[in-house]
């Protein structure tokens, strides 16, 4: 009699396999794979080449030093690094094929290296002079070729000096203002390829030199503004013709009271010296004053559907918009839901197809969207509208404490299915109507809840979370958290707001937690008595919770020599593998390697 041979899991196609892999995060797929055989390690190349430090739970970091890294060392290409970069310190040496390294939220000189690709998210305002001279001039960084250099309050050209140049072709940047885009545009006009460029205030709009700006390798410009009017439309016209010329790719951000920023034969216009121009793609946020007496919303937006729907934008270019318009509300203090004051502004909204941003910000009247795509006569555009968001990644939605049914809610975000990124502003469900239905969004990694109405807090079982297999990070009105049931067993970061009591043994429940973050009303009553509550509650959280790293308690507005005695006397006690820091705004409570060392021996 023939044996028979068993099917065993290696023997699956490589596609069953990395079916298996999307359920899974990365740090799961490498300790279960990277070590079996030399078959299933190929396999997973794709979760070798890019490294995301702070995804390493602090108990795995010394196995994933000792056990993992040597393994795929050769395959890691990318690394990001996060806020805690001293209790993940790992010698970036060992990596000897690396070509980016990321600082997601703090930056630490010692590891820079000279590689191709460096993202800076936020550059330290004390360094960022001394930076911007290394990175752009230095040798020290000569195979640097894309920097991404992002400060909170923008970035200035007008205290450094710059000997040479380094080979930068691809440039991400905030600057302060207009002044600080021409004095870059000067630097870098005979170098740089791609350019993305973030305005973060109004400034005067002038260039340095009366000499003509010509930028002969510029083919790709981003342009994004946040103050409204930080360029006029007739400013950026004159730029874009009279020094990018051979532009190829245009990109638009904007939030503006300038009407021509929405004018169709405006861009039109603008388009016909860029004989190089392949695509270009928009979000512009237009804010008006409304006039009660004249406002006439139908003859704006006629005006506006009109003006991109020529000949130009349909059938020439197959450039299509959407826009949206609203009237800003307010609510009355005294009655929440039936009675609505109006605002003096109406925003528009528009956007060409499909959006093309990873970030985007709705608001509820998005459900009365228009498109010049209902003018042009091709069944197969039609098709595509299923498309319009497929690049949108993260979603701010500004509900406006508007009654919205969950039916109505549930597909408004279905048409938004790759999101990783929810934020959830004034939403306010309507209850009055039962619905069973449950939103399911499969890639959500991170969920934000902002604004609480206190008397009427947001019951959010309208969401299936436990459906959200890669839900790890969830911010929240302590009143809106659910049962603990309905929390996703992989939630890693937890932070609760609004905390009106101390009760937190919920959160001893969730099995995976790293990071928890408390927003504490009554802080000050916490320190009374030597800080025995705050002791306590401490505590409580840690015996409970073996997988807990850090435990934030934020006290923006406390006494603060209170809390730094408090943190002096906690670290001069012999609290078991934990330490406490003060920064003015925190106080934080972190579990020390060693802990978790002891625990695995």
């Amino acid at each position: 009699m023939e044996s028979v041979r068993l099917s065993q899991f290696e023997d699956l196609p490589d596609e069953l396999l990395l079916l298996i892999c999307s359920y899974l995060n990365q740090i799961e797929v490498l300790i279960c794979f990277s070590s079996l055989n030399i078959r299933l390690t190929k396999t997973i190349t794709e979760y070798t080449k890019q490294i995301d430090f702070n995804r390493i739970p602090l108990k795995l970091i010394n196995y994933f030093r000792n056990e993992i890294f040597p393994k795929i060392c050769s395959d890691v290409q990318s690394i990001i690094l996060h806020d805690d970069l001293e209790s993940r310190s790992i010698g970036l040496e060992i990596f000897p094929n690396l070509e980016s390294i990321h600082f997601l939220n703090k930056f630490s000189s010692k590891y820079l290296r000279n590689t191709k690709q460096i993202q800076i998210d936020l550059v330290p305002a004390d360094l960022q002079n001394e930076l911007m001279e290394k990175l752009f001039s230095s040798n020290e960084y000569s195979n640097l070729q894309s920097l991404s250099f992002i400060s909170y309050h923008g970035s200035t050209f007008s205290n450094i000096k710059l000997a040479k140049l380094n080979q930068i072709q691809q440039l991400t940047i905030t600057l302060k203002n207009n002044v600080d885009l021409f004095e870059l545009l000067h630097l870098f006009s005979s170098i740089v390829q791609k350019l993305h460029i973030h305005i973060l205030y109004n400034g005067p709009f002038k260039s340095l030199t009366s000499s003509l700006l010509t930028l002969t390798k510029l083919r790709y410009f981003h342009l994004k503004t946040t103050f409204e009017d930080a360029i006029k439309f007739n400013q950026l016209e004159k730029l874009i013709n009279d020094s990018m010329s051979l532009l190829e790719y245009l990109s638009i951000e904007t939030l503006t009271r300038d009407e021509n920023y929405i004018n169709g034969y405006k861009w039109e216009k603008c388009f016909e010296k860029l004989n190089q121009l392949k695509t270009f793609v928009c979000s512009i946020r237009y804010r008006c004053k409304v006039n009660e007496e004249i406002d006439d919303q139908d003859l704006i937006e006629e005006k506006l559907f009109k003006s991109f729907s020529t000949k130009f934008w349909l059938y020439q270019r197959k450039w299509f918009i959407h826009f949206y318009s609203t009237v800003l509300l307010i609510t009355n203090d005294n009655c929440f839901v039936n009675s609505f004051q109006r605002n003096a502004y109406r925003k528009i909204f528009l956007f060409t197809n499909p959006y093309p941003y990873k970030n985007m910000d709705i608001t509820v009247d998005i459900n009365k969207m228009k498109s010049t795509i209902t003018n042009y006569n091709d069944i197969s555009m039609m098709y595509d509208q299923k498309n319009i968001y497929s690049n949108v990644r993260h979603l701010y939605f500004d509900g406006e404490h508007i009654p919205i049914q969950v039916k109505h809610f549930n597909e408004l975000l279905h048409q938004f299915q790759l999101l990783t990124e929810l934020k959830l502003d004034r939403l306010f469900i309507d209850s009055s109507l039962q619905s069973s239905d449950q939103i399911k969004l499969r890639y959500l990694n991170k969920l934000i809840i902002y604004h609480n109405y206190e008397k009427y807090p947001l019951d959010i079982n309208f969401l299936d979370l436990t459906s959200m297999y890669n839900l790890r990070y969830i911010r929240i009105p302590q009143a809106s958290l659910p049962h603990h049931r309905q929390i996703p067993k992989q939630l890693e970061t937890l932070i609760l707001t609004e905390c009106r009591d101390h009760l937190f043994v919920h959160t001893l429940r969730y099995e995976n937690l790293r990071i928890l973050k408390l927003h504490l009303d009554y802080f000050d009553r916490l320190l009374e008595n030597m800080g025995e509550s705050i002791l306590h509650l401490i505590k409580t959280i840690y015996n409970a919770n073996q997988t807990l790293e850090s435990l934030h308690l934020m006290c923006p507005g406390v006494n603060q020599s209170k809390v730094k005695i408090f943190e002096k006397r906690f670290n001069s006690n012999n609290n078991e593998y934990l330490t406490a820091h003060f920064d003015g705004k925190s106080l934080t409570i972190k579990r020390l390697e060693e802990f978790f060392r002891r625990s695995q021996s």
